[in-house]
């Protein structure tokens, strides 16, 4: 059976996005950079940026120099989480098959849907019309039989639109193509391809034998060659559903005062901790990211001795994580927690658990969880939480 599958890119997507909430931004050249240093490097450039010469991985100062009008932007992890939401809900209605990538780029598998909501090349159109009406967001639209050519059929489109490769042609409309657009070539080798060995197109490559390619690839030749032949039989793959509890959330300002940032994780943890309870499950690790001011994000996990659930369990491990994780001198915009490995919990204590909590401790977090269901998180706080 022949697929359809529909790659959507959206470009610039973090300047897209910023766009929507300010439209002062539209027509001007911008970029995202971290940070107000000129030695900061430019993660995302509109067209009218890119085109005074301004490029990812360049520093700002340089930027600066090429394109004098130029406006940077820091990172905005909250507003695109918002985004990548709305995104991945419009695009929710057309098919389950929904393989995520960052950037505002996804591919979608319509095959199964066809009966219902018609050929890939019209799903994509209304998809298209619907994103630029609900979300104001413009993208490229590749539809091709797998998805390798559909991502390459999006990239060839220079403005907003749909571009459906016929079922079974997908050779025959890479094969004019150049080189560098077949991923995983590279710079190095795409210099050795046109400067050594006179290769320019995609179908001058597809008429290498494996041997030939092997003596520029090695062992990555069989994957080249099916690549230039138009051939990708890997499937859309959604991403793996694993149960955990999370939280997070971004302070008013930046901060680098301790007690601030504790008691924001203490709010975290207890979020999480009256969830679990709510499910009667512990959580076996923890997942700490801290969002820096400058764009930055880091992350790190940490396994838990024994699962748990209780507030003051949760709280020493992940207070140790954040002491761990926070190495970096820069003030902090925004902290998410994450309880993974979620287990029903053991209806007996070990005898020689002595971090875990006592009677009263449980008693205490039992009337504790019935207060705050029943009024409300804000009826009974920690006084560690009122230092914010």
């Amino acid at each position: 059976m022949n697929r359809d599958i529909l790659h959507l890119a959206i470009p610039a997507y973090p300047i897209a996005v910023a766009r929507v909430v300010d439209s002062s931004l539209r027509q001007r050249p911008v970029a995202i950079a971290p940070g107000l240093s000129d030695r900061a490097i430019i993660q995302a450039a509109s067209a009218e940026a890119a085109a005074e010469g301004v490029i990812c991985g360049m520093t700002v100062r340089r930027a600066r120099s090429l394109c004098p009008a130029l406006l940077t932007l820091p990172p905005d992890a909250q507003l695109l989480a918002r985004a990548d939401r709305a995104l991945h809900k419009l695009v929710g209605h057309y098919s389950p098959l929904i393989e995520l990538h960052p950037a505002g780029r996804l591919f979608i598998d319509l095959t199964g849907s066809r009966r219902l909501l018609g050929p890939g090349r019209d799903v994509a159109m209304r998809l298209e019309q619907e994103l630029e009406k609900r979300l104001r967001l413009t993208a490229t639209l590749g539809v091709a039989g797998n998805k390798l050519v559909s991502r390459i059929a999006a990239g060839c489109l220079e403005r907003p639109g749909v571009c459906d490769v016929l079922r079974g042609a997908e050779q025959s409309f890479i094969a004019p193509l150049p080189v560098r657009v077949l991923p995983g070539i590279g710079a190095v080798r795409e210099n050795l391809l046109l400067q050594e060995l006179n290769l320019r197109r995609i179908g001058e490559l597809a008429a290498l034998t494996l041997v030939q390619l092997r003596l520029v690839f090695g062992p990555f030749a069989p994957l080249v060659q099916q690549r230039a032949l138009g051939r990708d039989p890997a499937p859309v793959t959604p991403p793996r559903q694993s149960p955990e509890i999370s939280s997070e959330s971004f302070l008013s300002r930046e901060e680098n005062d301790t007690r601030v940032l504790s008691a924001e994780l203490c709010r975290l943890v207890e979020t999480c901790g009256i969830r679990l309870r709510q499910i009667n499950r512990a959580a076996a690790s923890l997942d700490l990211t801290v969002h820096y001011a400058d764009g930055i994000s880091c992350k790190q996990g940490r396994q838990l001795a024994t699962p748990g659930n209780h507030d003051l369990l949760l709280y020493r491990e992940a207070d140790q994580l954040f002491r761990e994780l926070c190495r970096r001198r820069i003030r902090i915009k925004g902290l998410r927690l994450c309880c993974r490995e979620l287990e029903h919990p053991d209806r007996q204590a070990s005898l020689f658990a002595d971090a875990a909590p006592s009677l009263r401790q449980q008693a205490l977090q039992q009337t504790l969880d019935q207060l705050r269901s029943k009024y409300g998180m804000q009826v009974v706080q920690r006084g560690q939480v009122l230092i914010a």
